[in-house]
């Protein structure tokens, strides 16, 4: 069981630390933007998940490092670069996507 604010990782090899225990990750924040110009690699793509389901793919997701979502299409993309606010937007934008930026833990 992992305490609050974390995740269990389920990836198979790493489902034990070191010590024999299970490995918790922690949980980010997310930041909503406008759908940005350039993103990254893709990583994964998900479809039929909500926000929060998309959000805990990503944390689970080790290159995860952003993603965009749509909540018409359901669908979650997640991709590995490090994306700001102050990145160029994506012209036009596409249906409702949005981009979602990694926060750091504090």
């Amino acid at each position: 069981v992992c305490a609050e604010g974390t995740i269990l990782r389920i990836d198979a090899e790493s489902i034990l630390d070191q010590d024999n225990e299970t490995c918790c990750l922690p949980r980010h924040e997310y930041a909503e933007r406008s759908l940005a110009a350039h993103e990254g690699n893709g990583v994964q793509t998900k479809h039929h998940v909500t926000l929060a389901e998309c959000e805990e793919l990503c944390d689970l997701t080790g290159a995860c490092r952003s993603f965009a979502y749509s909540g018409v299409q359901q669908a979650c993309f997640l991709k590995d670069g490090v994306v700001t606010e102050e990145d160029a937007a994506r012209k036009p934008q596409y249906l409702d996507y949005k981009t979602y930026i990694q926060l750091p833990i504090s």
